[in-house]
């Protein structure tokens, strides 16, 4: 039996404030402080440490990581990535786990348009502002190597072993390509021992969450099953002026079941059901200048309920020179949307009838995908892994609206259907050579195929404009290659640096909503975007082990980047693809500073703009003008300390003491301009005891209730929209393990 697998598996045996001058002042000295302290990480894991036998002294634990299809340290891997690993994934709010973690990250930005829009994001300025379809994959999120929908629910960190965060293009090795970078999540499979965890908080703003996770062997080392619940439910935070009370509650719910089969040391079988649902009553925009900020005039309520639920099958066989690996998924999410289109704070008065302007959009859509590769032996001398992969998207859109009184919502009158088909089809491989003792060679290529077909059905109702009926049929499809090359030299065995070159791609299509239909035009389709990224860096072990330091920089080049251009004039958006770059840096470490003190934070810098952009121009964009939802800066820095209980009296475990700050810089909300969006800051706290079977711990998620905004746009002057972030949380938890 391979010597890899054989380690695997005994591992497995054991066991807001205002917005406004004082808000930007605050944040830029938080992060000037920032800047000069640049004690930032790779992961914001405080207890990522072991012993020296040596001298005794503290040291960083080694993190292991699979973001090239085999484990292999995180420091000797040629690639910028920051892992948050599973004890801080228990940190983050299930409400904001998306938005949290990318503000771990460094050069790593949400947009959290809400609704149905669940995972976009931006990496290193390359990304979607809000996605044209659901297969978009700008910034790709995977839940153990399954490719998820830019419209699915955000993947729950419930029972996650870590979450890996790769910048630069990935798609050599992932399901679907990925221009900017992927978000991998990793779950805990089941073990060979039996384990039982309950946990639960409760806090403010009506905060509640219950978990549990249980695990046992059913036939002793070849079958084992695993099971993890979790719910949770927050208030909401944003004053109804029209209805009273409060907009904004959110309630979230998750479920896994997994069953590991292992008829023998060479063969693994997994088998899992996952179902997630998430309801909200968020606004999707309120008035920026409002007196009452952050407030509403929603009458009704806005309501969205998105449901998600799926099988996966992993199949491994480890054969004398190579591992067999077969991946099969079925995914399906549904949502359910009622809106005010016309919030009576935005429009005024005379929009505040129960039921006026009301849209409903009803989303559908199942996948299906299968990968079949073969791979090295993690021990291996020449690491590489070659496959072939199919995905395909079935995606379904029904909107309607009625009773609508104000002129610029016409075209969301009648009833508008969207019926998208994708497939896609493509051969990948990888290899890192060793070309000397020091000296490491990678490349890379992938070959894709896309093929799309699109329906739209429009029947109107006579409203000022539109149509009284059209249908489109149309479909799409290219070839494309992506890739990438790459050196890395060890100067020692504490020292790695490297240099690679990356193709990125997100393919095209047809958007998801079209603009034109309702008017009697045919929607023109959009080109795939493809990208060059250049990169080089470092990473550095230093001080006997108890300190690392990585760095990169970074240029992009992406051409016919998919962009949406709002117009005021109806209230939608358009379609820009558009030529952009963007260069930058990050900085990240971690330091031991003592045996119960680590020091961890992370600093990035992207500058984006457009390249060149012939006018007169409909979007608005400028030749050299600033690409939007990019904050030059971000960064966050923390720490956590520990001591013994008995110093406190206490015959077990240790208290501990955590903080961390993350920054976001103020970015512009569309390609024009209109207006720039605060920068801001999110402090969070823990303060507890942990024992070996039992935690009790008091928390208080963004301490200073900084009421930060996400996103905006303009529905013209005067009126100023953004979305705000959640409000602070404060409360009590406690996790008891049998």
């Amino acid at each position: 039996m391979p010597t890899s697998r054989r380690n695997a598996r005994d591992r497995r045996r054991v066991k807001v404030t205002d917005v406004g001058d004082r808000s930007r002042t605050r944040n830029s000295l938080a992060l000037a402080a920032l800047v000069v302290a640049t004690t930032s990480l790779v992961s914001p894991n405080a207890r990522a440490q072991q012993t020296d036998p040596a001298d005794g002294t503290t040291i960083l634990d080694a993190i292991t990581v699979t973001a090239r299809r085999h484990s292999e340290d995180l420091q000797s891997v040629p690639i910028s990535i920051n892992v948050i690993e599973s004890r801080d994934i228990d940190k983050i709010s299930p409400v904001t786990s998306n938005a949290d973690i990318a503000r771990s990250t460094p050069n790593f930005v949400m947009q959290e348009f809400g609704g149905p829009y669940a995972n976009i994001g931006h990496i290193r300025g390359v990304g979607s502002l809000f996605p044209l379809s659901p297969d978009d994959t700008s910034v790709s999120f995977n839940v153990d190597e399954i490719p998820m929908s830019a419209f699915g629910m955000p993947p729950s960190t419930l029972d996650v072993s870590r979450v890996e965060v790769l910048r630069g293009p990935q798609g050599t090795l992932y399901g679907r390509n990925s221009q900017g970078g992927a978000v991998n999540f990793i779950s805990n499979r089941p073990e060979f021992a039996r384990e039982f965890r309950l946990r639960g908080e409760v806090g403010t703003n009506g905060w509640h969450l219950g978990e549990m996770i249980a695990n046992t062997p059913l036939i002793d080392d070849v079958l084992a099953g695993r099971l993890a619940l979790q719910y949770s439910d927050r208030d909401g935070d944003i004053s109804n002026v029209v209805q009273g009370g409060k907009d904004g509650a959110i309630t979230v719910s998750a479920a896994r079941g997994s069953v590991l089969w292992e008829p023998t040391a060479e063969t693994s079988v997994l088998f899992d059901l996952n179902y997630n649902r998430n309801d909200d009553s968020i606004p999707l925009w309120v008035l920026r200048n409002a007196d009452c900020y952050p407030c509403s005039g929603l009458n009704p309520r806005n309501d969205f309920t998105r449901e998600q639920y799926g099988a996966n099958l992993r199949i491994e066989h480890d054969f004398d020179s190579f591992r067999l690996t077969s991946i099969s998924s079925i995914q399906s999410f549904d949502s359910h949307q009622v809106m005010d289109l016309a919030d009576g704070l935005i429009f005024g008065g005379s929009v505040n009838g129960p039921g006026e302007d009301m849209s409903r959009v009803d989303l559908a859509e199942k996948t299906i995908f299968q990968e079949l590769r073969l791979s090295s032996h993690d021990e291996d001398h020449v690491q590489w892994t070659a496959g072939i992969n199919y995905f395909q998207s079935n995606f379904d859109m029904f909107r309607w609206a009625k009773n609508l009184t104000n002129p610029s919502f016409y075209t969301y009158g009648g009833r508008l259907s969207t019926d998208m088909l994708t497939r896609s089809y493509a051969a990948f491989g990888e290899a890192s050579i060793p070309l000397t003792d020091r000296l490491t060679g990678l490349v890379g290529a992938r070959l894709t195929h896309e093929e799309k077909r699109i329906t739209y059905d429009f029947v109107g109702e006579g409203l000022a404009g539109t149509v009284g009926s059209f249908r489109q049929d149309s479909s799409y499809g290219d070839t494309f290659a992506t890739g990438r090359v790459g050196v890395s030299f060890k100067w020692t065995e504490d020292l790695l640096t490297y240099a690679t070159i990356g193709r990125g791609a997100v393919a095209g299509g047809f958007p998801w909503v079209p603009y034109n239909v309702p008017f009697g035009i045919k929607e023109a389709d959009f080109p795939t975007s493809l990208s060059w990224t250049y990169e080089t860096g470092f990473k550095a072990t230093f001080w006997d082990g108890r300190a690392t330091l990585n760095g990169s920089l970074f240029y992009n080049d992406v051409k016919d980047g998919h962009l949406l251009a709002f117009d005021p004039s109806f209230f939608g958006f358009t379609v820009a693809t558009l030529d952009y770059e963007s260069y930058g840096g990050e900085l990240e470490a971690r330091v031991q500073a003592t045996d119960g003190l680590t020091l961890f934070g992370g600093i990035g810098y992207t500058h984006a703009t457009f390249g060149t952009i012939p006018q007169p121009n409909l979007t608005g964009a400028r030749s050299g003008g600033r690409v939007p939802g990019i904050p030059q800066f971000t960064g966050h820095i923390g720490t956590e300390y520990r001591i013994d209980a008995d110093r406190l009296g206490l015959n077990e475990g240790e208290f501990y003491l955590n903080a961390s700050y993350q920054y976001v810089g103020s970015r512009p909300v569309d390609v024009k301009r209109t207006f720039d969006l605060d920068s801001y800051g999110v402090v969070n706290t823990r303060l507890g005891w942990e024992g070996e079977r039992a935690e009790v711990y008091l928390f208080a998620n963004n301490l200073l209730d900084e009421r930060y905004e996400v996103i905006g746009a303009s529905y013209g002057p005067g009126l100023d929209l953004v979305r705000p972030g959640v409000g602070r949380t404060v409360g009590l938890g406690a996790s008891v393990r049998f």
